[in-house]
């Protein structure tokens, strides 16, 4: 009868025992299907990050791009600007306010001008003036108002030269 319960008691050991080692082999497996899941999830996570800063990357090129474009495009329409060849009649729209020792100086600057005859000059002060030439050759007008003292700036409008005096 000791054997007995010596081997019911071996058995129940050995049982338990048994059954401690499927729970540390499921613990086990289920430690392992955590850290894979974990090391997947930091690798996708690192896989978004890489894929978002390649987007960025590329986001930032094409702006570069655009820029570039853009700008020598702008440079090419102000050198087509600049460069422009008047002839005939054409009408220079100083912008206001108007300072009549400007719009004098202006006057005196376009008289030295060998193709340039002056054909009208009217306007007011508030309102701006409206200069009237006869360009007897090609003439690239734009610049040579451009490189004038009393010229801000020049600038093409349709078939007019706007001026904005200093």
């Amino acid at each position: 009868e000791k054997a007995k319960r010596e081997a019911t008691e071996a058995k129940e050991e050995a049982k338990k025992e048994a059954e401690e080692a499927k729970q540390a082999k499921k613990a086990e497996e289920r430690a392992r299907k955590e850290a894979e899941k974990a090391a997947k999830e930091i690798a996708k996570r690192q896989a978004e990050k890489a894929k978002r800063s390649r987007e960025a990357e590329e986001r930032v090129r094409k702006e570069a791009e655009n820029t570039a474009k853009e700008k020598a495009k702008r440079q090419a329409a102000e050198a087509r600007e600049r460069d422009a060849l008047y002839k005939g009649i054409v009408q220079l729209v100083v912008t206001p306010p108007v300072d009549p020792d400007r719009i004098e100086e202006l006057k005196e600057n376009l008289g030295q001008l060998p193709d340039l005859r002056l054909v009208l000059i009217g306007g007011s002060m508030n309102e701006g003036a409206q200069i009237v030439v006869s360009v007897e050759k090609p003439t690239p007008l734009i610049n040579i108002l451009r490189q004038m003292p009393p010229v801000k700036e020049a600038v093409a409008q349709g078939k007019e030269i706007q001026i904005t005096l200093k």
